[in-house]
């Protein structure tokens, strides 16, 4: 069964096709007629998918794909120039901490709340640049950082698979930091989908600098080991040590653990009352999460 679903996912999607539908129009009987072909799709896939999460949400991306191409190209854009601004404080933050890793993770899962992506959830550029100080100083819900530590001794290689665009670029810290003490990949979205990162948006934050860039090999903000291609399951599967941001991934775990049963981190904000009671946390909290197979 999916363990996300709730009664208000039907409202997160209704307002998601809205949201949508106000991207692409200004007048009202415009955006409300696109929503409903939006919202009818939706109602398709749930039908066909509802007990389980990456699947139903790979037919939502479809369905938005089919009807509207990329429509938060744009956001993606945006996202990208108000990270790089805010990079400088990041950085700065992480050299000021006394513990540098727990300062690099701090500044990752700060930086997964600049998204667009959910009905639910809604961030301006804006209100994220003002409250991005204010947010890495707030204390963990989870904070599993000294597992990470204890982890990384040991780890040859890790692989990072991303979240959203401009998140990827406080990312920047954190996957320096790796790098300094194994082999790091990132991975990127296999095509646009919401507001994640594709390799473009890694390329433009400076990922490349120090780690390999790749895809997951699909267009789906999550893992799936039916749709992302082989050579990136190989690395989810063989890496000594994985990260992944953000909800969708975390939403994906049961995906992840069909093929993995090394060390796995999820670093995200929970944007949902489901996601959030599923970690045991508040909407809105920080959390590093070690996540065990099984």
């Amino acid at each position: 069964m999916n363990p996300f679903l709730d009664y208000e996912c039907f409202e997160c999607n209704a307002k998601l096709a809205l949201y949508l539908a106000r991207l692409r129009h200004s007048s009202a009987p415009e955006a409300v007629r696109l929503a409903s072909r939006l919202v009818e799709g939706f109602a398709r896939a749930a039908y066909s998918a509802l007990d389980d999460y990456v699947e139903l949400s790979a037919r939502i991306v479809d369905h938005i794909a089919a009807t509207l191409g990329d429509p938060y190209a744009e956001v993606r854009r945006a996202s990208m120039e108000v990270a790089r601004r805010l990079l400088p404080l990041a950085e700065a933050f992480v050299e000021g901490s006394e513990d540098r890793l727990w300062g690099a993770v701090s500044v990752a899962v700060a930086g997964n709340a600049l998204d667009f992506a959910t009905g639910v959830y809604s961030v301006s550029l804006e209100s994220f640049s003002e409250g991005f100080a204010g947010k890495l100083r707030e204390p963990f819900g989870i904070d599993h950082t000294a597992r990470l530590r204890e982890r990384l001794e040991g780890a040859r290689t890790v692989l990072y698979v991303l979240d959203n665009a401009g998140e990827c670029v406080l990312d920047l810290p954190l996957v320096r930091l790796l790098s300094e003490r194994a082999d790091v990949v990132v991975a990127a979205r296999g095509g646009p989908v919401f507001n994640d990162a594709t390799i473009e948006e890694a390329r433009g934050a400076g990922l490349g600098d120090y780690a390999e860039l790749v895809t997951t090999g699909c267009r789906l903000p999550g893992v799936s080991a039916r749709r992302c291609s082989r050579e990136f399951l190989d690395l989810l599967a063989g890496s000594d040590l994985v990260i992944l941001k953000g909800q969708g991934n975390y939403q994906s775990f049961y995906e992840v653990e069909r093929v993995r049963r090394k060390p796995t981190f999820y670093l995200l904000v929970p944007k949902c009352r489901p996601v959030a009671r599923h970690l045991g946390v508040e909407v809105g909290s920080k959390v590093a999460l070690e996540r065990s197979a099984g």
